[in-house]
């Protein structure tokens, strides 16, 4: 798949989130800025109930063109696009030498007002996360959405702008805007909205102490 020797050591990523957030674009969209430089990407797609927002994961690794799967504690990204549903992966963490990407978005689920489920607060999930990564970015997803004044709000485009801040990933910003507008541009409105939430997407990230 790859269109040149590789020799770098495989970087695995795991993306988490529900259905309808754009987990699998977001993976895509990474893998396809990862191949158009000449790495071996592979990934594979798990969507569950994808159009009933149920959870929705993908594993991916760079530098790695024969087999998307990698065991568990053995992620070195994970980008979580729900608080809950990245908590549930967290046993695909690397030790805790895994960089931890997750928005303050926290979907509770409908069936938690008939009882039937019980759901962790949001600082038990905080507190819990931070053992497994060796470093935690926060991307404001309520921040961004907020201020996206329009139905249609890309959250998946604006993580991908921020992921592209992580200098090991090699996303060029550039290339990776290029692929935004290429792939995800052929309504008119619907490019001009991607393209502001890649322009503006990295600065709804900080890293948490």
């Amino acid at each position: 798949m790859s269109q040149n020797i590789d020799n770098e050591k495989p970087i695995n990523i795991a993306i988490i989130g529900l259905g309808g957030q754009g987990v699998i674009t977001l993976t895509k969209l990474i893998a396809n800025v990862s191949f158009g430089l000449g790495k071996k990407v592979c990934y594979n797609e798990i969507h569950g109930l994808s159009q009933r927002g149920g959870s929705v994961q993908s594993l991916l690794r760079i530098n790695e063109a024969e087999n998307p799967v990698f065991a568990a504690k053995d992620a070195d990204y994970i980008i979580g696009l729900e608080k809950l549903e990245t908590l549930r992966y967290l046993y695909l963490a690397k030790g805790s030498t895994a960089k931890v990407i997750i928005t303050n978005k926290y979907l509770i689920r409908p069936t938690s007002d008939l009882g039937y489920e019980q759901f962790p607060d949001e600082d038990a999930i905080m507190l819990e996360i931070k053992k497994h990564s060796s470093e935690l970015y926060l991307f404001d997803a309520l921040g961004f959405e907020e201020n996206t004044k329009t139905k249609f709000k890309p959250l998946n485009v604006a993580v991908f702008s921020a992921i592209t801040t992580f200098q090991e990933l090699g996303l060029p910003t550039n290339k990776a805007e290029n692929l935004v507008n290429e792939y995800l541009g052929r309504n008119m409105i619907i490019r001009q909205i991607n393209k502001k939430a890649f322009k503006d997407g990295s600065k709804w990230l900080r890293k948490l102490e």
